[in-house]
């Protein structure tokens, strides 16, 4: 399943991410693709089904008293994890994306040669940034990890147990699943307090589009509470994104493949940075590089991409963003 065309950006001035999807073709035209549409359809399910027989159970466990409360609620929150990726793929794949897909045609038909007037966050000049899905994500794996460590703990208590007591690989392996589940622990806390501490940045476009070889304004709209001590940075990043389709050993996979085309940055002088008891306001003026590409990102993920990261390394209130920004070159 592929939902790429929102992915962030990497810095680095040369980046290749790798991540491995379920791929549906559009159509299958093969044998072996219609098995591949099948196997993923019905590996979803199952984990679907599984999730809803294991609220069930807990659910069951909980109200009869078979088992105790913690127990219990720990075989739901488990049954929650598995139920929301198996029946979430189904609703995205075959609820939102038409709606998603419609819509886009729609605003293609009204505004024809106008593609920075199809996206609804750039037509109406406020881009977002916000790290609520990836807290949200985080939470979502930790409590699949955590809960699944208790159950088994709870359930296999004294074997366990038995095995600390014959070889001490079993501490080694204990304390590398707490070890990971720690490490997943502090992200979702670190990424939980930057969103409450931040919340959504908004980046107001001045400039729409921002052509190549001319200058991009905009305004960020971030929840600081005083005006940083340093200069802020601003980095505005063109790169190229390919997704590349790997067939090995009968299971197909893409790849991302990001490449950087042009950057530009420049510092953002602490005294620009307005502050008012709602935020701060950061105005930023950065100029497009000649000669450069156009923003050509398509549904599927592939294509060119434009982005305006800017930074504040204040010790006292670190902060980070970035916005998908339109960039095109003049129309005759």
């Amino acid at each position: 399943m592929k939902f790429k065309r929102f992915a962030k950006s990497t810095t680095g001035v040369s980046v290749r991410t790798s991540v491995s999807t379920p791929d549906l073709p559009a159509r299958p035209q093969s044998v072996g693709e219609w098995i591949g549409v099948i196997f993923v359809l019905a590996m979803f399910a199952l984990t679907g089904a599984v999730g809803c027989l294991t609220i069930l159970a807990g659910v069951r466990q909980l109200l009869s008293g078979e088992a105790s409360i913690p127990k219990a609620l720990v075989l739901i929150a488990i049954g929650l994890v598995f139920a929301a990726i198996g029946l979430g793929y189904f609703y995205f794949r075959y609820v939102k994306k038409p709606l998603w897909d419609a819509e886009q045609a729609r605003l293609e038909a009204r505004y024809p040669g106008q593609p920075w007037m199809q996206r609804k966050d750039w037509a109406s000049r406020r881009v977002t940034h916000s790290n609520l899905g990836v807290t949200a994500l985080l939470w979502v794996w930790n409590i699949g990890w955590w809960g699944a460590l208790a159950f088994i703990g709870t359930v296999n208590r004294d074997k366990i147990r038995v095995a600390l007591d014959e070889s001490w690989w079993t501490y080694f392996l204990l304390g590398a699943f707490l070890f990971c589940g720690l490490i997943a622990l502090r992200f979702a806390l670190a990424a939980t307090w930057a969103h409450v501490r931040y919340g959504r940045t908004t980046l107001r476009l001045d400039t729409l589009p921002a052509y190549i070889g001319d200058r991009f304004r905009g305004t960020v709209e971030a929840r600081l509470r005083a005006r940083p001590v340093e200069p802020l940075r601003a980095a505005l990043i063109c790169e190229q994104l390919k997704w590349i389709r790997i067939r090995t050993g009968g299971k197909t996979t893409s790849r991302l493949d990001v490449r950087e085309l042009a950057r530009v940055e420049r510092e953002i002088p602490a005294s620009l940075v307005m502050v008012s008891r709602t935020g701060a306001r950061i105005p930023v003026e950065i100029d497009v590089p000649p000669a450069s590409r156009e923003y050509s990102l398509d549904s599927e993920g592939n294509g060119v991409r434009w982005t305006l990261h800017v930074d504040a390394p204040d010790s006292k209130q670190p902060f980070s963003c970035s916005f998908e920004i339109p960039v095109y070159a003049r129309r005759a």
